[in-house]
């Protein structure tokens, strides 16, 4: 994709964010107090079986499965990019989001959340060079079956965005998307490309779902497709433990 849009896409999405935890955060939701549980009761004999949250990876665990910077040895670490929703968890929240919206969401790294389902906590990095090639990695952990609800909800977005404007700079780009699922990969996994006629190169987005958690990455080349974003997503998920998810 042409530099110039592509990253005043994802400015336009990110604005303001700076160096917040959780700029640009794929939960939608609002941070718990630390200690607390999303909806557990007010005593605290409450069992761990009755906590949505039991058993899954924080924010800061979730990192810790992030890929480093030398797996995109091309790129350099967007300091300005870096989701996390720490040690707490956050209250999950569900949006109702139109089709144009979630469409133009899909022309920012926080294109994830137009799923509509958030998670109990995140964490994710960016990486950029000056030309315009970005990528983005993002793992999201989610209480009960809302992992299969969120990507569910993107691969619905994916197929209903097949072709869409893009508009930026006072000119209207038409944007052409192609999804295909991704079997044997995960318990499910799909894959989407977006390029334009009018534009160069283009951006790979990749979900796998892995029990409880997604694995979310996206590659926007501007010279290619993007679908190093495939390799690194599976990277990912073998560094996730067999009973993270």
């Amino acid at each position: 994709m042409s530099t110039h849009h592509r990253r005043v896409a994802a400015a336009v999405l990110c604005a303001g964010a700076g160096l917040a935890l959780t700029a640009c955060s794929s939960s939608g939701g609002t941070s718990v107090t630390a200690g607390s549980t999303p909806g557990a009761g007010a005593g605290a004999t409450a069992s761990a079986a009755a906590d949505p949250t039991a058993g899954l990876p924080n924010g800061t665990k979730l990192a810790g499965w992030l890929l480093p910077a030398s797996a995109v040895p091309k790129l350099k670490a967007n300091p300005t990019l870096v989701n996390n929703s720490g040690d707490t968890f956050v209250e999950p929240s569900n949006a109702s989001i139109t089709k144009s919206k979630a469409c133009d969401l899909l022309n920012g790294t926080n294109w994830m959340t137009a799923g509509g389902v958030g998670p109990a906590a995140f964490a994710g990095t960016d990486f950029n060079d000056s030309y315009g090639n970005e990528y983005y990695q993002e793992l999201d952990a989610f209480e009960n079956t809302r992992a299969a609800q969120e990507i569910a909800g993107l691969k619905k977005v994916f197929t209903e965005c097949k072709s869409f404007p893009m508009t930026q700079g006072g000119t209207t780009y038409r944007m052409h998307l192609k999804v295909k699922e991704l079997p044997g990969l995960g318990d499910e996994a799909v894959e989407s490309l977006v390029t334009s006629p009018s534009l160069t190169g283009g951006q790979t987005m990749v979900v796998i779902r892995s029990g409880k958690l997604l694995i979310a990455t996206s590659y926007n080349d501007q010279n290619g497709s993007g679908a190093e974003a495939l390799t690194l997503a599976r990277q990912l998920l073998k560094k996730l433990p067999a009973a993270a998810g």
